[in-house]
């Protein structure tokens, strides 16, 4: 028996929800527009699959079954589509946030006290690369990608996803440093 696109969309947002929102906040940085690129992502990928003519043959998706059965194809793609939206939205925002003021921070981050306070400063950081770093950053720490797996990705050649790494981590450890420990 074969899923129909509905049932594929809600057993995904069932099974991998969580893990999606993760993904977009490693991304964003933000709860709320890690939900945000999360829906805009299955919105993009599935808004195809209404339409009978699109749906192909019973209503199923074009997602290929692994082994066990499942369409692991359709998380990866909703993946990729929540990359593409983040980019395309920091483009977007490119102008104003060049325009935005800067904080002030102290010049040593103390140890963190916590968990809790060890993943704020982190996401705090974060903030502050730019698009293409944090994306560099992300995909190599969070997904574990190679180089070659982030270039093909993001479509760019191994040596900037190097220079994104490198100038991304230098900023990370000037910001992330605490008394003995460098990032």
């Amino acid at each position: 028996m074969s899923a129909r696109w509905d049932e594929e969309l809600t057993e995904l947002v069932t099974s991998r929800g969580r893990a999606l929102v993760g993904y977009g906040y490693a991304l964003t940085g933000d709860v709320r527009r890690a939900e945000d690129l999360v829906q805009d992502a299955l919105v993009r990928v599935f808004r195809r699959f209404r339409r009978p003519e699109a749906a192909g043959v019973e209503g199923r998706t074009e997602f290929p079954l692994t082994d066990e059965g499942s369409r692991a194809g359709i998380e990866a793609y909703v993946r990729r589509t929540m990359l593409n939206i983040y980019f395309d939205e920091t483009r977007r925002f490119a102008l104003w946030r060049k325009a935005q003021p800067k904080v002030a921070t102290a010049g040593e981050v103390k140890a963190p006290a916590s968990d809790i306070t060890a993943r704020a400063d982190v996401t705090a950081a974060l903030r502050g690369l730019s698009p293409r770093q944090r994306a560099c950053v992300v995909l190599r720490y969070y997904d574990d990608m190679t180089v070659p797996q982030i270039a093909t990705t993001l479509g760019v050649a191994q040596g900037t996803v190097k220079r994104h790494l490198a100038d991304g981590i230098n900023a990370l450890r000037g910001v992330l440093a605490t008394e003995g420990n460098l990032l």
